[in-house]
């Protein structure tokens, strides 16, 4: 032991310490989660504040209600996928899964002539079926998720095609149906009452339950959930059940809300989706996909196109923005959590 008189004792004593690298990476994780989370409202606000000075239109009650609407079965799909990336996997097939139930719900009322109720039953045990194909490929064959979807969405996408003889389907659906979801209350549209609504059923299922906590451990060490106890197969079996379900309800409803049906027509939600995760992962929970911020990350994504189209800018353009939102929201994500987000 060294002596308080020790030369050595002196110098360390006196001189100034260092830097340590652990407490650096500390204080920038510290300054990252402070911070970071105000990073999204503050890009929304800019483009509030730039789409706005394009068009005085663009904060009117009326288009923001159009906005909000316009963001309802986007932010279905999207919450829906979140159930999926909070356990570790993809799913690249939930458009696909969207579409071809806009397709066949039409095709049912029109071609089969079946009432609105029975259609709506089909159609969800259609989706039951399909996330459960899927889930039993990716949980107990191993198969990787991102080739079973991508090959599920072919599939369905080729279904679309059948079930509608390749033929557009406008004539013989349900008009009660497509005015209830045309429809308002109070003024509020029904889609802006309904996607709340999904959403905090999948809030609580993800936040407030057994089944949630199970997927979030799958989701961060599925070696230790499973010597936790969790039944790892079958878990993410139900979380493709539950996410292609959601992407049923929001096709039926984007029949409804569009009156007609025609093969890959239908929702363009897949980047939209995903770019809304990845920006929600970097709110409230941070570095965690969740839902309150991917309903907001919808909402954001929905800005975009419905600001160039008011700042008469080409249709062709949101694509550039759709891609660059997307990339700009995996990075953000990453930069907010730090290196907590490895599975982000």
């Amino acid at each position: 032991m060294l002596s308080a008189a020790s030369p050595s004792a002196e110098a360390t004593t006196s001189a100034e310490p260092l830097p340590d690298a652990g407490t650096t990476t500390s204080r920038g994780t510290v300054l990252r989660r402070r911070f970071g989370p105000w990073g999204v409202p503050l890009i929304m606000l800019v483009m509030v504040a730039v789409f706005q000075s394009q068009n005085s239109a663009f904060l009117t009650v009326a288009n923001i209600w159009t906005i909000l609407e316009g963001a309802a079965l986007p932010a279905m799909v999207a919450c829906a996928l979140t159930v999926i990336l909070v356990m570790g996997e993809f799913d690249l097939s939930v458009q696909a899964v969207a579409g071809f139930s806009t397709t066949t719900f039409a095709a049912l009322m029109a071609s089969w002539n079946l009432t609105t109720v029975s259609a709506i039953a089909i159609m969800l045990g259609l989706g039951l079926l399909i996330g459960a194909l899927t889930g039993w490929l990716v949980a107990y064959q191993g198969l990787n998720a991102l080739v079973v979807t991508i090959g599920a969405a072919s599939l369905l996408n080729g279904g679309e095609f059948w079930v509608s003889d390749s033929r557009s389907i406008s004539v013989g659906i349900d008009p009660a149906f497509v005015s209830f979801v045309r429809s308002d209350v109070a003024g509020v549209p029904v889609l802006v009452l309904l996607a709340p609504v999904v959403a905090l059923v999948l809030w609580a299922l993800l936040d407030r339950s057994s089944l949630g906590r199970e997927l979030r451990a799958i989701g961060a060490n599925r070696e230790a959930a499973r010597f936790a106890g969790v039944n790892v197969r079958r878990t993410i079996l139900i979380g493709f059940v539950i996410t292609a379900l959601v992407c049923t309800v929001a096709g039926m409803l984007y029949t409804g809300r569009a009156g007609q049906a025609y093969p890959l027509t239908g929702l363009q939600v897949l980047l939209p989706s995903f770019a809304a995760c990845f920006i929600g992962a970097a709110m409230f929970r941070v570095g965690e996909f969740n839902i309150p911020g991917t309903m907001v990350g919808a909402v954001l994504a929905s800005i975009v196109p419905n600001g160039l189209l008011l700042a008469d800018v080409s249709g062709y353009s949101t694509y550039f923005f759709q891609g660059g939102i997307l990339i700009l929201a995996v990075g953000f994500a990453r930069l907010v959590a730090g290196r907590d987000t490895s599975h982000a």
